[in-house]
């Protein structure tokens, strides 16, 4: 552990012997100083943990030597030495910011008490501002853990960035997985510009730098950069910051930069911390989303060749299951539903058949009309699709769609014979899409449907198969589309 630095200002060069003498026995490296002026020159050459200073010196006094060390360090203890204790004094130099006296004159168990006393409040104050400082990311810690979403987990990582480190801009940059190029993924209240031309001018410079340095670096006014910083530097007009490298097992992954403006105040050391900390959370809580979807990916690409399997045995083509995935996609965003429930609904769109894998043949393929018992199975297949990725934790907001997607708006529809509202909106969606497909797609005993007279067909159920608001909403698009003409 590094010995605590301090600094005696006194115009007796006894008691400057004497303090130095005692404090450095006591395991402390300490500077001395004859008057308040040279004092305040080895104060900014030099860090000091803390400073014990006279009061009567000539030239300039103690009450001036803490007005000029707090205009620059608002926490460094000071402590007045002085045989002059009189309550103005004490009064004056409290005011200032000094922590406590030493009366001359004082033995030595005296002075190490007062400095060992100062110093470990100085520390639990530093120690509970830290605290408080980094109190936000026990919440937040929560939050990003659990989100495997990678926009969304971005968004909230800037977000918290800016709010609870004060910053106005904010850059988080990742290493692309395929091109190995840092690439901007996103930001706050940076320019246009920057972020514009990153990839182009400023991915490369700042990539090597983190790099070639795998350390985190400050930005302020005086900070020598490398001369390609200055160009981005001036883009993003960031005057202070903390940019922080992204680690996972000691690989970079990205980087986090914090900044703010010539007019701001420069980041304290309890903000610096704070942006360190989040960012080896960050770092954790981005890797393990891109784990989640790679995962994700996995199982869709394998449940989708699933499907397709079950589309092939039906005559259907792939076209048409990604057909019926795109018009509710479609239907839903004209509903303005949310980026989640889009993406819910177009999985659902791929794998609404999901369960015709357990129908044989001869039922699935048959060019006439069903038995009873051969209808009975083929309505199993909404539930069987639904069970089939129950355990498939990305797909779980889809299993209700598969569910529900042939409930009738009347209540005629199955597994459960739900009606109007209380069939799912995207189950209701998925059932129009799925209709239209089907009847403009040749089926082995019929041919298709123009569209127009599948239009025809959506209208005449209207409200007893289907959702009207859906069918009005989807033949709107078709026109939109150009498949149909208006009337």
């Amino acid at each position: 552990m590094d010995k605590e630095h301090i600094l005696i200002i006194d115009d007796e060069n006894y008691i400057l012997r004497l303090a130095k003498d005692i404090l450095v026995k006591s395991g402390y490296s300490v500077k001395t100083a004859l008057n308040g002026n040279e004092g305040l020159k080895l104060f900014e050459k030099e860090k000091f943990d803390l400073i014990l200073t006279d009061i009567k010196m000539p030239k300039m006094d103690g009450l001036d030597v803490i007005r000029s060390i707090r205009e620059k360090d608002k926490e460094i203890p000071i402590i007045i030495i002085t045989g002059h204790g009189t309550l103005d004094i004490a009064i004056n130099s409290l005011r200032l910011g000094a922590q406590g006296f030493i009366l001359k004159p004082f033995t030595p168990a005296e002075l190490r008490a007062s400095i060992a006393d100062a110093l470990e409040k100085t520390r639990l104050l530093a120690e509970n501002i830290r605290m408080k400082a980094l109190m936000p990311l026990f919440e937040v810690s929560k939050v990003i853990i659990g989100e495997v979403d990678p926009i969304r987990l971005l968004r909230i990582i800037v977000d918290f960035a800016v709010r609870e480190a004060k910053a106005s801009k904010v850059c988080l940059a990742l290493i692309d997985e395929y091109s190995e190029k840092l690439v901007l993924r996103e930001h706050y209240n940076l320019s246009n510009d920057f972020v514009n031309d990153f990839n182009e001018l400023y991915s490369k410079t700042i990539e090597k730098f983190i790099f070639e340095h795998r350390r985190p670096f400050i930005i302020n006014p005086e900070t020598e950069l490398p001369s390609e910083f200055l160009a981005l530097k001036k883009s993003t007009g960031m005057a202070h910051g903390v940019c922080v490298p992204l680690l996972v097992r000691s690989n970079i992954i990205g980087l986090l930069c914090v900044g703010r403006t010539i007019d701001e105040s420069a980041f304290t050391p309890s903000e610096i911390e704070l942006v360190s900390v989040l960012s080896d959370q960050a770092a954790a809580a981005i890797e393990n989303a891109s784990l989640y979807e790679k995962l994700e990916r996995s199982y869709l690409s394998t449940i989708i060749t699933l499907s397709g399997v079950v589309e092939a045995r039906d005559f259907y083509t792939d076209k048409h299951m990604k057909d019926i995935a795109e018009y509710s996609v479609e239907i839903a965003k004209k509903l303005n539903l949310s980026e989640k429930e889009i993406e819910n609904i177009r999985k659902a769109g791929l794998l609404h058949d999901l369960g015709k894998v357990s129908v044989p043949d001869h039922i699935l393929l048959k060019a006439g009309k069903l038995t009873e018992d051969e209808m009975e199975i083929i309505k199993k297949h909404p539930t069987t699709g639904a069970k089939m990725i129950e355990q498939v934790e990305p797909l779980k907001d889809a299993r209700e769609i598969i569910k529900h997607h042939q409930e009738c708006y009347d209540g005629s529809g199955y597994p459960d014979g739900l009606k109007g509202k209380e069939i799912p909106l995207g189950a209701r969606i998925v059932a129009v899409a799925d209709a239209f497909g089907a009847m403009t797609t040749d089926r082995p005993y019929r041919k298709a449907l123009s569209v127009e007279q599948a239009v025809m067909e959506l209208k005449k159920y209207s409200g007893i198969q289907f959702d009207p608001e859906i069918v009005e909403l989807f033949i709107s698009l078709l026109k939109e589309r150009g498949d149909i003409q208006e009337k």
